[in-house]
């Protein structure tokens, strides 16, 4: 159903960025007063939040509207225009792919278009008191609304180009938010960090796009699925099989969501990003940017799911993901650098369900991870902002926040509950459901293999503990015992033997925070209340049905993503196994790390947990896996020592070839014509002498170009211009020029009884024909009775006089026979630079076979009656997947096509033939192919178009002459360019 509400939820904080970047573009603070500014930044932050707000409200109204029971199909669009078109190759040619800037609203881009809206609402709300110090106000607004425009054009596209729109638009948006703080070199390598590794996933993207819209035939997500079922055939590219082209398409759209997600081994950019405002943090994290890889999988899951090789990847790297990243966690000691690897590892939680078939739990996860870490972040940010802390906040010289910031402490706790799965609340459902898919996947028989469902559940659970545990020590070093920060000068873990400041140089290691630290402003503290009441309710939504519980979130989704039979939100649960099983790794998860967390830190001072690590395993956790340095001594070192190879190659070979060279050769040259500047006047005429002859040579000797133009029945040949050119065309090869016509002879074969009087009056009514035709001075032109008995007469009329002697001697007494024959010896050239000819069988010389490949390139070979063509030359390039046919000419040259396969010793085949089609009917004999007629060949299309000759005679002011004999194929292209006694140049 059209609905032309959705593009505004996209236009509003669009031209909210506009306008914000161009009020702070002529608004600068040099240029305002106090109240000025401060009336400005109201400006500012009333369009930013209002304007996002306002898309909450319309998403908020199309989601409502989207379940209306007169709405069977729950899908709302919108086209806006026809962007443009985009030819691709296919299996029988080539075909136009229309692509239209239009929006889709479903269950699944509705409700992330309410994550996005609704939380980035509250973080922008959040943003006005956080950044109200800052200089750039409206920069960072600017930013952070293109965010969220793009990360709402990536959502609500309805096809590939317009999704990867907002793909690299939240690309390009996390670079410069990460890298907001610019001045400081650290945050803006964070943000080129970002920027590359996102890069080299988008090209996953590229490539899966295509790979599934060259069996589509579209770039619309709905056709594309509706595909879902033919992309199990062969993928091939440069002739090499990949596999099916679900799996192909699959792991390359992977390997971007990689990229965008933070999975292994492109998750390096997310900890990093912590150098942006925190604001930035909380929304990148949760609402935006890394859950579009879930996202995009969720959209695309029939495609998934016909792919079990890609989700046995994809559930294998999200447990890596889940594991290494809660490893790392657990060692770290700064609030935000804590909560990214949290996030990376939720990520890896969503995509390990997603690997097993539970797109609806992952992306479930993501719904309730949005509530709890945007405010995890957003409370970390209110912490900072209370002992004004910049970049980042050290818990360990932090404790006792509680008594400070009771608000900022109460939804912390509500979401670090959440985030480690306490019953009730958001994350223990959503968490539930993710490892119920995995124990279902390991206890039934499916598509996936079993032990792929013990690995993701064994791994969550592993990581949901080590989840639980880090949360808790992040809770309650950060908010019980003493406040440290007053007298705190290093490091617990250096006292411990283990030297954290090796590995990491943030200055706020070396100076303690503000004394008096304070509860941040309502701007601040409503958005954490919104969000913690989120991290306790939005679980309810999604209630385990195996229980007959409503499950709100099973039925909205199974109107967009698509499940394993059997394992609807409607299938009734026969073996509740894996439900308990599920259950019972959920609860304990939770118990055993909060626990832990609890016994070790509560009320604690100081970290007695984990100095205890041997050094080398802290050490490696610390550095986070050595993943960075492994990259370093790796890629980036292998690039940076061919960087040098090449700079070495640039300066000893290029500046000696192409400039050392150059240089010395016009130094010698120049050093040479000084030697004949001496003065002399007889020495520089004869430099002149030299370069006149030069010029008359050239211009003694025509030299033009001709331009080919071709249709599949004509040809027309435009000669250029030259001075004094005059031309002459042979356009049929028949040896008698066309263009302009060749000087006719006339002759007239009078009876033997014809009389005197008759020869003369037929002579008479001749000459009157052509009297007024202006002759030259020899009356004897005018024609003569040639023979001794005075019976022959023989004339040479112009030519535009011809059909009117024709006609004339048509009827005449006295005249036996009329000759007209071509006066050879007379070379006759005209003005006009071209000549059209229209063609028939008879003018054909040769026939010219085309393949035309997948990848949109063609091979031509000409086949002309005086070749002999050779079978196992033909077309090498060209790899067929059996034996290719044989193509050989009939008697009239006409090409023929022998289907055929190799034979054994024994006369039997030996290789299967690939099918020759024909209009779609398989030809097993031999067959011509036709003009206007083509064959497909496995993938390939055979195409034959017929050659002509033409001869073209050019003559100069001086009466010199060039000519040429050109083959022309006649075929729809583009005019080619020739060169007289040269080759084709196109």
């Amino acid at each position: 159903m059209e609905n032309n509400l959705i593009p505004w939820i996209i236009a509003l904080p669009f031209a909210s960025a506009i306008a914000i970047g161009l009020s702070g573009r002529f608004s600068t603070h040099d240029k305002l007063d106090e109240e000025g500014i401060r009336k400005h930044r109201g400006m500012i932050h009333t369009l930013a939040v209002g304007s996002v707000g306002l898309s909450f409200l319309i998403a908020v109204k199309l989601f409502i509207e989207l379940h209306n029971p007169d709405l069977p199909a729950r899908v709302l669009t919108s086209h806006v225009f026809d962007w443009f078109d985009i030819t691709i190759p296919s299996a029988s040619g080539f075909r136009d792919v229309p692509i239209a800037a239009s929006f889709v609203l479903d269950s699944l881009s509705g409700l992330m278009t309410l994550v996005v809206t609704g939380i980035g609402t509250l973080i922008h709300l959040y943003a006005t008191g956080y950044m109200e110090d800052e200089e750039s106000y409206a920069r960072f607004f600017c930013y952070l609304n293109l965010f969220t425009a793009s990360m709402l054009i990536l959502v609500l596209g309805s096809n590939f180009p317009l999704m990867f729109v907002g793909w690299e638009g939240v690309g390009l948006c996390s670079y410069l938010l990460i890298g907001f703080w610019y001045e400081t070199p650290e945050y803006a390598a964070a943000g080129r960090k970002a920027f590359v590794a996102n890069r080299i996933g988008d090209l996953g993207v590229l490539v899966g796009m295509f790979a599934l819209v060259s069996v589509a035939g579209s770039f619309e997500f709905s056709e594309i699925n509706r595909a879902a079922s033919m992309m199990n055939g062969e993928f091939t590219m440069g002739g090499v099989a990949l596999g099916t082209t679900a799996t192909v398409a699959c792991l390359f759209l992977f390997l971007g969501c990689t990229g965008k997600s933070a999975q292994v081994p492109l998750f390096v950019w997310l900890p990093d990003a912590m150098a942006g405002p925190t604001p930035v943090s909380a929304l990148i994290h949760a609402a935006t940017m890394v859950t579009a890889g879930v996202y995009l999988c969720c959209r695309l899951s029939p495609i998934f799911l016909e792919s079990p090789t890609a989700m046995t990847v994809i559930g294998v790297v999200g447990s890596i993901t889940a594991l290494m990243a809660a490893s790392i966690a657990v060692v770290q000691r700064e609030m935000k650098r804590i909560l990214a690897y949290s996030t990376v590892s939720q990520l890896g939680f969503m995509f390990a369900g997603v690997g097993v078939g539970a797109f609806s739990a992952g992306f479930f996860h993501v719904f309730t991870h949005a509530f709890f870490k945007a405010c995890l972040f957003l409370g970390a940010g209110s912490v900072m902002h209370a002992v004004h802390a910049h970049g980042d906040a050290d818990i360990f010289k932090l404790g006792g926040m509680k008594k400070y910031t009771p608000i900022t402490r109460a939804t912390f706790l509500l979401s670090t509950a959440a985030i480690a799965g306490f019953p009730l609340t958001a994350g223990f459902f959503s968490k539930d459901e993710l490892l119920l898919g995995a124990t279902t996947i390991a206890m039934n028989e499916t598509a996936l293999p079993s032990w792929l469902g013990w690995l993701v559940a064994i791994s969550l659970f592993l990581a949901a503990t080590m989840t639980a545990f880090y949360m808790f020590r992040l809770y309650y070093l950060t908010f019980t015992g003493d406040y440290r920060s007053a007298d705190h000068g290093h490091d617990a873990h250096g006292e411990e033997g283990h030297d954290e400041d090796a590995h990491h140089d943030d200055d706020h290691h070396d100076h303690a925070y503000d004394a008096h630290p304070h509860e941040s402003s309502w701007q601040m503290w409503v958005p954490l209340a919104v969000l913690a009441f989120g991290a306790i309710a939005v679980g309810f939504l999604g209630l385990p049905h195996a229980f007959h519980l409503p499950n709100w979130w099973g039925h909205w989704m199974d109107a967009s993503i698509s499940h394993l039979p059997g394992f609807g939100p409607d299938d009734e649960v026969t073996n509740m196994t894996p439900v308990y099983i599920a259950m019972t790794l959920g609860v304990a998860a939770w118990a055993i790390g909060m626990g832990l967390a609890t016994v070790l830190y509560r009320e604690k001072n100081e970290d007695t947990f984990t100095p205890k690590f041997p050094k080398p395993v802290f050490n490696f956790l610390f550095d986070k896996w050595r993943v960075d340095e492994a990259y370093e001594a790796t890629i980036i070192g292998g690039n940076r020592g061919l960087a040098k190879f090449a700079g070495r190659i640039d300066k000893s070979f290029v500046d000696t070839v192409f400039t050392g060279i150059p240089a010395f050769v016009v130094k010698m040259a120049s050093w040479l014509f000084t030697r004949i500047q001496v003065g002399a006047v007889h020495a520089y005429g004869a430099v002149l002498l030299v370069g006149v002859l030069g010029l008359g040579w050239w211009f003694m000797y025509p030299h033009p170009t001709l331009d080919v133009q071709t249709s599949t029945d004509s040809a027309e040949i435009t000669a250029a211009p030259g001075l004094g050119y005059t031309y002459r065309f042979d356009m049929d090869d028949d040896g008698n020029f066309d263009f302009p016509q060749a000087p006719q002879a006339l002759e007239i074969d009078f009876e033997d009884d014809a009389s005197r009087m008759q020869i003369q009056r037929v002579v008479a009514r001749v000459r009157a024909a052509i009297a007024p035709v202006r002759w030259p001075n020899d009356r004897s032109a005018l024609g003569h009775l040639k023979d001794r008995n005075r019976r022959i007469y023989e004339l040479h009329p112009p030519t535009s006089e011809i059909a009117d002697l024709q006609r004339i001697l048509q009827n005449v007494d006295g005249v036996e026979a009329i000759h007209w024959h071509a006066a050879g010896h007379e070379r006759v050239f005209g003005d006009a630079g071209n000549a059209a000819f229209d063609y028939n069988e008879e003018d054909f010389v040769g026939y010219m076979l085309t393949v035309a490949q997948a990848d949109g390139s063609e091979q031509e070979m000409r086949v002309l009656p005086e070749l002999t063509i050779i079978p196992d030359s033909f077309f090498p390039r060209v790899q067929f997947e059996g034996s290719p046919p044989r193509v050989g000419f009939d008697e009239n040259g006409r090409i023929k096509i022998f289907p055929t396969a190799t034979v054994n010793d024994a006369g039997e085949p030996a290789t299967r033939p690939d099918s020759v089609l024909v209009g779609g009917v398989r030809q097993d004999e031999p067959f011509l192919l036709g003009l206007g007629s083509f064959a497909t060949v496995a993938q390939y299309r055979m195409e034959v178009f017929p050659i002509v000759r033409a001869r073209v005679e050019v003559r100069n002011a001086f009466g010199n002459t060039a000519s040429e004999e050109i083959e022309i194929v006649l075929k729809e292209s583009a005019p080619e360019r020739v060169a007289l006694g040269g080759e084709v140049r196109r």
